[in-house]
C-alpha cells in the first residue's frame, strides 16, 4: 500500500504542474495547426461568470411599421404575433426606436437627390449588393415589397441567368443543364481572359468559352432555355412581370433568341455576334408571371442578367455574392460596366458587406487595409454612376466559439467603424446593423430567441430575423424620406 505522504506529494505535484500550465497558457490558447489548445484560467476555475447575453426583447417589442401599424401584407413569418398588437402611438414617440442612418452633409445631399427623383416621378432603381446575409432575397425581398406597396412597381428586378443557390422565395428559376456560371470573384475560370462580367459580378453561358487566340469553328449547335416564374410564397407585386430585358455580349456567332409567355412566342430576335455589350427589351402581356427564354446557336453569348420589372415605380435588385467582401467592382471592366449601368439607371446603391472578412482579420492593420479597399469600391461606383446615392450597411454581429462560449469576433467592432468611416468620408450614408441588433455579443440572443431570429451558425439571420432587420432598415430609410418631405414644404 502506498504511503499517504507520497500520495499527498503526488497530488500536490500534479496540482503544481497543472497550475504552471494554466499560468503560462495564453487566454486565447495555443495554436497547434488547426487545433487550439485551451486551459481554464484561475478565474474560470474558481468563479463562474456564466455566458454573457444581450437582452434584445426591447428590439423586438419596439419593432413597428413607420407607414402604419398594420402590415401591407399578412406575413406570418415576420415576428411573433403578439408584436402585431402594438398599440398605435404618436409618430414622434415611435421614431425614437429607429436606429437611424448616419449622414454627413455630403451624404445627406446625395440621398436627397434620390428622394427628389422618387417624389417627382415615383420611378427609381435600387441595387442591393451584399454577401450571403442577403441570399434568397430575404432582406431585399421584404424591403422591395414595402417600397413597391408605397411607391408602386412590380417584379423581382435583375436576376442572373444561373442562380448559384436554389432559393425560391421571390421566383422559381430553372435552366437547361448546359448553362454554367462564371464569377469574377472566388475561383475564377482560367479560360476567361477578359474582365467584362457585367454588373452582377458574374455572367452565364450555355456553350463553353473559347479563347480569342483559338480559331472558332461551327462544330456544335447548342440549344438552351431559361425559365423564370412566380413563386407562390413571394409577395403579390413580385409575381407580376411587365417588362423583360436581356443583357448580353461576346458571342462568336449569331444566336437565335425567342421569348415565350405561356405558349405564345412574343419575341424573336437574333443576338449579334462580336458585340461587346447589347440589350434587348420587350413589353410583356398583361398578367405575365412566367417567361421562358430559348437560345439556339453555335456559340453562347455571355449573359449578364435578365431584368423582370415594371416601367414605373420602384425596382429593387437582389445581388447576393456569397463569399465576397464587396471588393469586386474594381475588378471588372470599367467601360463595360458603365454601359450596363446606363441601361439600368440605378438611383441608389445599397452595399451590405463586411461579414466575409471576419475569419481572416487578424490585426488592426488588416482592418485598415480592408477599409481602404472598400473605399476604392465606393469611388469606383461613384465614377460609374455619378448621379446615384450610396448607402452602406455594415455587418451584423457574428460569433466565434471560444472554449464553451460564443462571442463576437475580436475585430468586428473595428470593421464596423472602418466601414462607417469609408462610407461617410466618401459621401455615403451608413446604417449600423451591428448596433441595431444589440451590438457586442448580441448574436447568441438572436440564435436563442423564441421564435429563432438567427441560425445556429451564429452568422446568418433566420427568415424572421432577416425580415425584422429589413423592417428596421426600411423604417430608417423612410424616416429620412419623411424628413425630406418636411424640408421641401
Amino acid at each position: 500500500m502506498m504511503n499517504p505522504k507520497k500520495i499527498l506529494l503526488f497530488v500536490l505535484a500534479v496540482f503544481l504542474l497543472l497550475a504552471t500550465v494554466v499560468f503560462f497558457t495564453p487566454a486565447d490558447g495555443i495554436k497547434l495547426g488547426s487545433f487550439t489548445f485551451h486551459m481554464p484560467t484561475f478565474k474560470e476555475m474558481f468563479h463562474h461568470t456564466g455566458e454573457e447575453t444581450v437582452d434584445i426583447s426591447k428590439i423586438i417589442e419596439n419593432s413597428f411599421n413607420i407607414d402604419s401599424i398594420t402590415e401591407p401584407e399578412t406575413d406570418s413569418l415576420f415576428f411573433h404575433p403578439a408584436s402585431k398588437e402594438v398599440k398605435r402611438a404618436s409618430y414622434d414617440s415611435l421614431i425614437q426606436h429607429i436606429n437611424k442612418i448616419e449622414l454627413n452633409n455630403e451624404a445627406r445631399k446625395n440621398l436627397m437627390w434620390f428622394f427628389n427623383k422618387l417624389k417627382l416621378d415615383s420611378t427609381a432603381r435600387i441595387m442591393h449588393y451584399g454577401d450571403s446575409q442577403i441570399e434568397g432575397d430575404r432582406i431585399t425581398g421584404y424591403l422591395r415589397n414595402k417600397l413597391q406597396v408605397k411607391f408602386g412597381g412590380t417584379g423581382p428586378g435583375l436576376r442572373p441567368a444561373v442562380q448559384p443557390y436554389d432559393y425560391v422565395f421571390s421566383a422559381i428559376q430553372t435552366n437547361s443543364a448546359n448553362f454554367k456560371r462564371y464569377p469574377i470573384y472566388g475561383k475564377v475560370d482560367s479560360l476567361i481572359k477578359h474582365k467584362r462580367y457585367g454588373v452582377m459580378g458574374a455572367f452565364s453561358r450555355f456553350a463553353p468559352p473559347v479563347n480569342d487566340t483559338v480559331p472558332f469553328h461551327d462544330s456544335v449547335l447548342y440549344h438552351a432555355q431559361l425559365t423564370i416564374e412566380k413563386s407562390n410564397i413571394s409577395y403579390k407585386r413580385t409575381k407580376i412581370y411587365k417588362r423583360m430585358r436581356l443583357f448580353y455580349g461576346n458571342a462568336k456567332r449569331p444566336v437565335k433568341f425567342q421569348l415565350v409567355v405561356k405558349t405564345d412566342t412574343i419575341l424573336t430576335k437574333t443576338l449579334q455576334q462580336d458585340l461587346d455589350y447589347g440589350m434587348i427589351s420587350c413589353k410583356l402581356p398583361e398578367a405575365t408571371d412566367k417567361v421562358t427564354l430559348h437560345f439556339t446557336g453555335y456559340d453562347s453569348p455571355d449573359i449578364y442578367g435578365v431584368d423582370l420589372s415594371d416601367f414605373s415605380g420602384i425596382t429593387v435588385d437582389n445581388i447576393a455574392l456569397r463569399g465576397s467582401s464587396g471588393t469586386i467592382f474594381t475588378k471588372s471592366d470599367f467601360a463595360h460596366s458603365v454601359k450596363m449601368y446606363n441601361d439600368l439607371k440605378p438611383n441608389l446603391f445599397i452595399l451590405q458587406f463586411g461579414g466575409n472578412v471576419m475569419p481572416y482579420i487578424k490585426d488592426k492593420k488588416a482592418v485598415k487595409r480592408y477599409g481602404r479597399w472598400f473605399a476604392s469600391q465606393i469611388n469606383r461606383l461613384k465614377r460609374e454612376c455619378p448621379n446615384a446615392a450610396i448607402l452602406v450597411i455594415g455587418p451584423s454581429d457574428m460569433s466565434t466559439k471560444e472554449k464553451e462560449k460564443y462571442v463576437t469576433y475580436k475585430f468586428l467592432p473595428d470593421v464596423v467603424e472602418t466601414l462607417r468611416e469609408a462610407a461617410l468620408n466618401n459621401g455615403c450614408g451608413y446604417w449600423d446593423m451591428y448596433k441595431a441588433m444589440g451590438g457586442l455579443n448580441s448574436m447568441p440572443s438572436w440564435v436563442n430567441a423564441e421564435p429563432q431570429l438567427a441560425r445556429p451558425d451564429y452568422t446568418h439571420f433566420s427568415a424572421r430575423g432577416a425580415r425584422l432587420v429589413a423592417n428596421m432598415f426600411y423604417n430608417a430609410l423612410i424616416l429620412e424620406y419623411n424628413n425630406y418631405l418636411k424640408e421641401i414644404k
